[in-house]
């Protein structure tokens, strides 16, 4: 995979004059497991660069215990024996946790000027949702309308608290951002006396780690294909370049790391400087689509099938994983659902919608009122009066099956149709 990043320039004076900040210091933050690795300013957007580390059974187990101290309590009056038992069965039990950007989210400055949120990549925008596996590090940028020259702290703001209903939200509050006003480079730059060669040096790191890494990289005077010239970084990441002032095409690249290259004009640099560069490991991108999820295996049926007298379930109803979008190809199952209300004017529904046990079960509850929202949705659009069908999200707290092999699994994910006796 290809694709062209900004480097992280760390230098002398330029440092103050660079678009980029890697690293932003943070004067506080509502999470300990997410991170901000660098704050780039484009002509379009602000640029955040993120990473999410899931904790490990042992650290989720920890949280748990030290939430719920009566547990805790009555686990130390236990035999060591049976304790051990116990806490193995528990950190074996923890499910794993689901992670999105909230596309309210936005920066605000010192003066309370907010920029909001544009898009993100490599993480879902709510309600949409990613699982992440445990002890796993995920990186993610989130794109937000461009800072307005001069700002130099931001908070970035995904929720109006810290945490509410139980849910983390990420919150950053006094991230520095090099972002100069107008007219500062110019003053700056006009300071510094001439030269004719000058050494750049510095260091390749591993964005997320912050370890040397071994890189090649290759100068390119801007315009011309052909190599100025290139080195190979020893062990603790070490390069160095004598250049003339010029404008350069950089690429850096390293093995397990994306292709980096980086535009630099340099024609007003008078003096030797170090920069570091920070390379993002490359991360697998999140498909567009997902596989679908399927509630139960397609089965052709002419009627729905009856669980009791007041009760259907819909066995062909498909949702993308961990999403609440219905699938076209259910809309041959909704079409009876449709048939029979026609049929049967005076009726009344609940629409309700199940999950597995797989998971956060506060996200599994959203998940499944999402789910049913939209096909209560569905069946409105079709032509049904929106006063005769309600919904009700019942996460993982009624499964069919005990949740111990995939195919449990997918009887307990389903949709019913509750006929409602006033």
């Amino acid at each position: 995979m290809y694709k062209i990043l900004s480097m992280i320039l760390l230098f002398g004076v330029q440092n103050a004059l660079a678009q980029v900040t890697p690293n932003p210091k943070v004067t506080k933050k509502s999470t300990q497991d997410t991170f901000i690795n660098k704050i780039e300013i484009t002509d379009d957007y602000t640029v955040v660069s993120m990473q999410y580390v899931s904790k490990s059974p042992k650290e989720a187990l920890k949280d748990y215990l030290n939430n719920n101290p009566k547990e805790k309590e009555q686990l130390g009056r236990m035999s060591p024996m049976m304790r051990d038992m116990l806490l193995q069965q528990m950190m074996g039990g923890m499910g794993g946790s689901t992670i999105s950007i909230q596309p309210t989210s936005f920066l605000r400055s010192k003066d309370g000027q907010e920029f909001e949120f544009i898009k993100a990549s490599n993480i879902p925008v709510a309600p949409e949702r990613l699982d992440v596996a445990a002890d796993k590090k995920y990186f993610f940028k989130v794109f937000f309308e461009k800072l307005s020259p001069g700002i130099k702290s931001v908070d970035l703001v995904e929720g109006p608290n810290d945490e509410r209903d139980g849910f983390q939200y990420w919150n950053f509050y006094g991230v520095e951002v090099n972002n100069p006003a107008v007219g500062e480079e110019e003053q700056v730059m006009a300071l510094l006396p001439t030269a004719k060669e000058f050494i750049m040096s510095g260091k390749v790191y591993d964005a997320a780690t912050d370890k040397p890494i071994s890189a090649k990289i290759t100068c390119i005077i801007d315009g011309d294909n052909v190599p100025f010239d290139s080195v190979m970084t020893s062990r603790t990441g070490y390069y160095e370049f004598l250049v003339k002032p010029d404008a350069y095409v950089y690429k850096i690249e390293a093995e397990g790391y994306a292709v980096t290259t980086e535009n630099m004009n340099l024609s007003k640099v008078t003096k030797s400087f170090d920069r570091d560069i920070f390379l993002e490991p490359l991360v697998e991108e999140i498909p567009k689509e997902e596989v679908a999820e399927v509630i139960e295996e397609p089965v052709e049926e002419e009627e729905l099938e009856a669980v009791d007298e007041n009760t259907f379930r819909l066995n062909n109803v498909y949702f993308p994983l961990g999403k609440a979008e219905i699938l076209e190809n259910s809309h041959r199952e909704l079409a009876k659902v449709v048939k029979m209300m026609n049929e049967n004017q005076e009726m009344k529904i609940r629409v309700d919608g199940h999950t597995d046990n797989q998971g956060d079960s506060r996200l599994n509850l959203i998940l499944s009122m999402d789910r049913a929202k939209n096909v209560r949705d569905y069946l409105i659009s079709e032509g049904i009066d929106a006063e005769r069908i309600t919904f009700k999200g019942w996460g993982d707290t009624k499964p069919l099956e005990t949740n111990q092999s995939k195919e449990q699994r997918q009887k307990n994910r389903r949709v019913e149709i509750v006929i409602i006796n006033e």
